[in-house]
């Protein structure tokens, strides 16, 4: 009888067990930038599809470059920037080549943004160009107008001539961490090439000949903080992304700072963010439906809406919200005014890689504020 008991007993209980047992939860995981993507966007994703988004962040891109390159990083879908370190990762084989029967959405990416970043390099087969925005200066206008009465900013003479640049400096003056950010526009204000330079080392050699002469009236190198540093008045310019400044902008409003952002004339930069299914990636399937989720115009202009970042979905652009559209330097949406922005081109050559690698390390040490051998650069 006892025994009997437990034989029954065990079967209810195996039998509850397989009843009640749910099969685990379909999941995406997804490797981004800091608020960029609001928390909503991911949660009507799950309502409609059941695949729940594990988002984790990241704050520059040698941290994700060191998860996809050294192991199996377990990412499903990442947003590496365009250059150098898509491109660079595309060589590699770092990414699957996309299956776009999979992405339908993909067609809504068609225009100016597309076109340039194919023109510079771009494999769209494997990296989809999702996000852009320009590279220009946020800088706090009532402080600008002290220092510089009647002048309006329509070059970045104001930050490489050591006499105008001395004037600001006392209000503190931000450049960017990454060469790739600065080095265009000194090429332009130096006259050399057609602005992002001839990828020449003695180009280089040049670029931290101007930049000793400046180098001890900015206060600091950082891309990430420009808001805050705006905000608190740490800084009064800053080089910095155009949805930064964006959201520099919303800020300081509310505390009472006038944030303005422009790109100068013939000195704007054009980035781009891509989309991507890591080669390793565990839930690929599960990856496609979210790269086509994204690419919806009303999911893109959502993403738009919160963060100020640009969705490279052109239909999308009617939907941007009038604060945004109304600013032309934030959201340049005019054929002419994208076509005008330089882009980088990835590196292909030995050269290229040459000149990527002393590019790399002068930047360093202007940072360093290192200066005694700036022909070594050539060696």
């Amino acid at each position: 009888m006892s025994r009997n008991i437990v034989i029954f007993c065990t079967f209810l209980a195996m039998l509850t067990f397989l009843t009640f047992r749910k099969s685990p939860r379909e999941i995406v995981n997804v490797y981004g930038w800091y608020g960029i993507i609001d928390r909503e966007i991911f949660d009507e994703f799950e309502k409609k599809t059941g695949i729940k988004v594990i988002y984790d962040v990241y704050d520059n891109n040698d941290t994700l470059e060191a998860k996809l390159l050294a192991t199996n990083s377990g990412y499903d879908v990442v947003f590496p920037s365009f250059i150098p370190y898509a491109a660079r990762q595309c060589d590699m084989g770092a990414y699957s080549r996309l299956d776009e029967n999979l992405i339908p959405n993909i067609e809504n990416i068609k225009g100016c943004v597309t076109d340039k970043y194919k023109e510079a390099g771009g494999k769209i087969e494997h990296l989809i160009p999702i996000f852009w925005g320009t590279v220009g200066l946020a800088y706090d206008a009532d402080v600008f107008e002290k220092v510089f009465p009647q002048k309006k900013i329509d070059s970045y003479d104001i930050l490489f001539e050591p006499e105008k640049i001395s004037l600001l400096s006392k209000y503190g003056i931000s450049f960017p961490e990454e060469y790739i950010d600065i080095f265009p526009q000194m090429g332009v204000f130096l006259s050399i090439g057609n602005g992002l330079g001839t990828r020449q080392i003695s180009d280089i050699v040049k670029y931290m000949k101007q930049f000793k002469k400046i180098r001890k009236y900015i206060k600091k190198f950082s891309s990430n903080t420009a808001i805050n540093d705006l905000i608190s008045g740490e800084v009064c310019i800053a080089i910095c992304a155009s949805d930064n400044a964006w959201r520099a902008h919303v800020a300081g409003m509310k505390v009472g700072k006038n944030i303005k952002y422009t790109t100068t004339k013939d000195f704007g930069i054009l980035w781009t963010d891509c989309v991507g299914i890591p080669e390793k990636a565990p839930h690929k399937k599960n990856a496609y439906k979210f790269l086509n989720y994204l690419l919806d115009p009303k999911i893109a202009a959502k993403i738009t809406n919160c963060s100020g970042i640009l969705v490279n979905v052109p239909s999308a652009f009617k939907m941007f919200k009038k604060e945004l559209t109304d600013d032309d330097q934030i959201c340049p949406l005019e054929k002419e005014k994208i076509f005008r922005l330089m882009i980088g081109t990835p590196s292909v050559t030995p050269e290229d890689r040459n000149y990527e690698r002393a590019a790399t390390r002068a930047w360093s040490k202007t940072r360093m504020n290192e200066f005694s051998h700036v022909e070594d650069i050539e060696e």
